[in-house]
C-alpha cells in the first residue's frame, strides 16, 4: 500500500516512519516543512498542497499523526490550534472522500472529563471534553464520523518514547539523571502509552481498514508522581529528588481530566493490539 504519513517529525511520526520503513508499504514521510524524516511537504492546513499531493501520488492510507497537541498552547492560540486539529482534519477528510484513500487518525483520553470513578472508558462512552484541545480533538473525530469515508480512529493516552523533543518518561529521567528536582501530581491518573505499541496499531488499523473507534494505551493506571518513582526504581535515581504534588499547587492553563483510561479489548480483538509493560519500555528506550 501507499501510505502517507502526516507530522512524520513528531513522536508518534517518527516511531512510525521507521516501524513502516522495514515493511513493504511504500511510505510518504510528510510535514509541513521538508527537514527532519519529512521527504515531502504536506502542510494538512493548507488545502491546495494536500490536494496537489492526493493528485500526484493517491496514497491508499493516511495516518494523521500531525496535531497541535500542547494542551496549554491550545488554550492561549485557539486559531492555530483549531485550524490544525480540526480544518485540517477536514482537508484530509475532503481529499480522502475524493480519492477513495482510509484515514488513520489519532486521538486522545483528553475528550474524556475523567470523572468515570474507575478512570476506564469504553469506546461508545460519553465525551465531556474539558479544555480547548480536547474540543478541537473531539470535533476532527466529529467530522471523520460524519463523513462517508473508510476509517480508524485511534485515542490514545500520555504518549512516551524516543524522540529530540522531551516527553513524560524522557524529561523525568533527565531531570533525576542530573540530579535536578522535579514536581509531579498524584492526582493526575494516566495509562501512559508506549508510542511503539502506539504505531503498531496505527500500522495494523490500516493495514486491515478497521473501520470505527479503537482505544489504544498502555497496560497499568499510574499518576504522574507514580511514573517518576518508577523511573526512579529502575534507573536506581534519588527518590527524594521527586517532589509530591498536586494539580492545585500548578499553575496551568487547560483543565485537564484527573483519571482516565481504557478498555483494551477491542483493539486486542480487532486489531491484535498487545502493550509493552512500563519497565521493559524503558529498557527498549534506554
Amino acid at each position: 500500500m501507499k501510505i502517507l504519513i502526516t507530522g512524520v517529525n513528531g513522536l508518534v511520526g517518527n516511531s512510525l516512519f521507521k516501524l513502516l520503513e522495514e515493511s513493504d508499504h511504500i511510505v510518504y514521510s510528510s510535514s509541513r516543512n521538508i527537514e527532519g524524516l519529512a521527504k515531502y511537504k504536506v502542510d494538512i492546513t493548507d488545502k491546495n498542497e494536500v490536494d496537489s499531493f492526493f493528485e500526484s501520488e493517491k496514497p491508499d492510507v493516511v495516518i494523521n499523526s500531525a496535531a497541535i497537541a500542547d494542551v496549554d498552547l491550545c488554550e492561549e492560540e485557539r486559531e492555530l490550534c483549531w485550524k490544525v486539529n480540526v480544518e485540517g482534519v477536514q482537508n484530509l477528510v475532503d481529499m480522502c472522500n475524493r480519492y477513495g484513500s482510509h484515514l488513520t487518525h489519532i486521538s486522545t483520553d483528553y475528550i474524556f472529563d475523567g470523572k468515570k470513578e474507575s478512570g476506564i472508558y469504553l469506546e461508545n462512552d460519553k465525551p465531556n471534553p474539558q479544555g480547548y484541545y480536547a474540543e478541537s480533538k473531539l470535533e476532527g473525530e466529529r467530522i471523520i464520523l460524519d463523513s462517508n469515508i473508510s476509517h480508524s480512529i485511534l485515542r490514545t493516552i500520555l504518549v512516551y518514547g524516543v524522540h529530540n523533543k522531551p516527553n513524560i518518561v524522557t524529561f523525568i529521567k533527565s531531570y533525576l539523571e542530573e540530579g535536578k528536582s522535579v514536581n509531579l501530581v498524584s492526582d493526575q491518573v494516566r495509562m501512559p502509552t508506549f508510542v511503539d505499541d502506539l504505531s503498531r496499531a496505527c500500522i495494523s488499523a490500516s493495514e486491515k481498514k478497521a473501520n470505527g473507534i479503537y482505544h489504544i494505551c498502555g497496560p497499568e493506571q499510574l499518576s504522574y508522581y507514580d511514573i517518576g518513582n518508577r523511573i526512579a526504581d529502575n534507573f536506581s535515581f534519588n527518590k527524594s529528588l521527586i517532589n509530591h504534588v498536586k494539580t492545585s499547587d500548578l499553575n496551568q492553563k487547560a483543565k485537564r481530566p484527573y483519571k482516565t483510561g481504557f478498555d483494551l479489548i477491542k483493539a486486542k480483538n480487532l486489531l491484535n493490539y498487545s502493550t509493552t509493560n512500563f519497565e521493559d519500555s524503558l529498557n527498549i528506550i534506554f
